[in-house]
């Protein structure tokens, strides 16, 4: 059997266009001593483990059916892995400068959709890996598939051998043709399975599809409503700017201890502040104003998902009972704890609403489901203003990581824009620290280095009152 891609990935692809690339990114920064042949001799060493890096899609003619991953019979790593440097002194502005570059080009569909750059040069004789891999790749629950290349010690470990790789020869279009129309004939069969079922016990699922039916509504409801006008949301160009923080982690920890909640909690107030202070200083008023955040939360009632492990930059997956919900995001100048309690009731209200585990079902469903929740779902990530700005949080391990025996210092995650969307704000936790990364269109985030220094202002000052409230 040809393995299809899911229709919420082939909407992914439907939805891509040069003004917004659908891929996520990643940014591990690494003390002196990492060199391009140690990465690419790691990498091709365990290259087995990530089956998809040697494949690509091929369509099926006519549309009949989805899109299916074929063994790419002409795979060259070295057009994957990429060599650059920068130029002296090698700083943070520098480096963000050519990431930027890099994020805002969009994968070769005719080829295995990542590419890894090795980049040199930075202050210290230090190294950052810079990877970029497509939605379509990173959709399950096993997050970033290039997390192979990172060790839990500095002696590292063999790679996991296999038989030697030798690729498969590509499906005829005919066998291509064919294999969809049996899969839609077995959709169609479950389907009918699913009807006599119901049939069979109507008395036993009436109370229970009664409420998927309201909490539905409820979840087209929020996603159909439109998102208040704001500076953030313009037509996107098809150049990004990226620009990267970072948190102590202990610092966010002493504010939950201080005024409860969790950390993501705490992420989406500093953010939402942050936001506010910036729209401020650009004249923008915020006086009563909420926007709109897609953040992920995990929902009461959906599948346990084991927590996400992030690789380098930390790819933020939804799965699992992990969903995407719209969420208000007070930026109105505001005492900071009052806007951490707000946000940790909305939050709350999200986890434990029957509209996130709709949204959950509704998500389950899409494999066969009728074309307006299809059109629901792309509406939801092409934009339209229906939300302002998309936030995502992942937590990430603890103890330090390694390839060939270096230290990564630091890991930076990227997540793309869509629609009319100009912002988006990924966090990643590694090694006591926070590290954010943030995507702002060319054109309409020009200022998007001071949303970093902003963010640290809002955490101070959240840092601020839980000493006074006694959380120190």
């Amino acid at each position: 059997m040809l393995e299809r891609l899911s229709m919420l990935d082939a909407s992914l692809l439907h939805i891509e266009s040069p003004t917004t690339p659908m891929h996520t990114g990643g940014l591990g920064v690494f003390a002196a001593g990492l060199s391009f042949a140690d990465v690419l001799e790691t990498l091709r060493q365990r290259l087995d483990e990530i089956p998809q890096a040697r494949q690509r899609l091929q369509e099926v003619p006519l549309g009949a059916g989805r899109p299916v991953w074929v063994d790419d019979a002409h795979f060259d790593l070295s057009y994957h892995v990429r060599h650059a440097a920068l130029p002296p002194p090698g700083d943070e502005a520098a480096l963000a400068e050519v990431v930027s570059r890099l994020f805002s080009r969009p994968l070769d569909r005719s080829r295995p959709l990542w590419e890894l750059y090795v980049i040199e040069g930075l202050e210290g004789g230090r190294t950052a890996l810079f990877r970029k891999v497509h939605l379509v790749m990173v959709g399950g629950d096993e997050g970033d598939p290039f997390s192979v290349l990172l060790d839990e010690t500095q002696d590292g470990r063999e790679p996991r051998l296999g038989p030697r790789w030798e690729p498969r020869e590509a499906p005829s279009a005919l066998r291509l043709t064919v294999d969809a129309g049996r899969e839609r004939a077995a959709q169609l069969a479950d389907v009918g399975r699913g009807v006599r079922g119901l049939l069979g016990a109507p008395g036993r699922i009436a109370g229970a599809a009664a409420g998927v039916v309201t909490s539905a509504a409820g979840v087209v409801a929020r996603v159909t409503r439109q998102a208040p006008p704001s500076p953030l949301n313009i037509r996107l160009s098809a150049h990004r700017r990226l620009a990267i923080a970072d948190i102590d982690l202990a610092a966010l920890r002493q504010v939950r201890r201080a005024f409860g909640g969790t950390i993501n909690d705490v992420v989406v107030a500093v953010t939402g502040d942050a936001v506010g202070r910036l729209l401020r200083w650009r004249g923008y008023d915020t006086k009563d104003l909420d926007l709109r955040v897609m953040v992920p939360v995990r929902v009461h009632g959906a599948d346990e998902v084991p927590d996400v492990t992030p690789g380098m930059g930390g790819t933020q997956t939804i799965g699992g009972g992990v969903v995407g919900v719209i969420a208000p995001l007070p930026v109105m100048q505001m005492d900071p704890v009052a806007r951490l309690y707000r946000i940790m009731g909305e939050m709350a209200g999200l986890k434990e609403s029957r509209q996130a585990v709709a949204a959950d079902t509704l998500m389950r469903l899409a494999g066969f489901a009728p074309p307006n929740l299809h059109a629901l779902a792309a509406r939801l990530a092409s934009g339209q203003q229906r939300y302002n700005l998309a936030l995502s949080n992942a937590p990430g391990p603890q103890e330090p990581r390694y390839v060939h025996g270096v230290a990564m210092e630091s890991s930076y995650p990227f997540i793309p824009l869509a629609g009319d969307c100009a912002l988006s704000v990924a966090l990643n936790s590694y090694a006591g620290r926070m590290y954010v990364g943030m995507v702002g269109d060319w054109d309409g985030m020009g200022d998007l280095d001071a949303l970093g220094e902003f963010l640290t202002e809002s955490v101070a000052d959240l840092v601020d009152a839980a000493a006074d409230h006694g959380g120190a």
